[in-house]
């Protein structure tokens, strides 16, 4: 019975020892929200949390308006070969990437977004874990230097129509006419 038991938490022990690492991905932007044409910093930082040390190999962005454009590849790159060792329950140094939000539209709408593949390894296995990230970006009608006195003007507008609809009411109950009286 008792060497059942032993047996049974070796077993157990070395199931656990052979268990994939618990990794996390963080991302975070410089900046809450990008103009068109704007660059800006992704942030990525990789968490170990539990099951022993792992090593970063490399580091994979792809924005959603990657494409080829003007003879290259636009909107993805990779950190290779990063070979940074993170122990159990420890964080990564932060990886920076700079983008450019396209300025001529292409595949960019109001909230772009950003894949992030980290390859790991610990022991002799390799894996990844993936993150995803918004990109927000600003409306192009905010983006108008002429867009305040286009508002005044419209605002103007309104209001000029407001008191030619009321002084068009007024007028019209005034001049009511009574109704000629009904014979009979």
């Amino acid at each position: 019975m008792v060497v059942l038991l032993l047996s049974l938490f070796v077993s157990l022990g070395s199931i656990t020892a052979d268990a994939a690492p618990i990794v996390s991905v963080y991302l975070s932007t410089d900046k809450p929200y990008y103009t068109y044409g704007q660059s800006g910093k992704l942030c990525v930082t990789v968490k170990n949390g539990e099951h022993g040390p792992i090593e970063v190999r490399n580091i994979t962005v792809t924005f959603s308006w990657f494409g080829w454009y003007n003879g290259k590849w636009d909107g993805n790159d990779t950190l290779k070969d990063i070979d940074e060792a993170i122990a159990e329950n420890a964080t990564s140094e932060t990886f920076e990437f700079t983008f450019t939000v396209p300025a001529e539209g292409r595949g960019v709408s109001l909230a772009s977004s950003a894949s992030v593949v980290v390859v790991y390894a610990w022991g002799e296995e390799s894996s990844y874990k993936e993150g995803y990230i918004t990109i927000p970006i600003e409306l192009p009608v905010t983006q108008n230097p002429n867009l305040t006195p286009i508002l005044y003007l419209m605002g103007i507008d309104t209001v000029l129509l407001i008191l030619v609809i009321i002084g068009l009411a007024y007028v019209w109950m005034r001049k009511q006419t009574p109704l000629p009286p009904a014979t009979a």
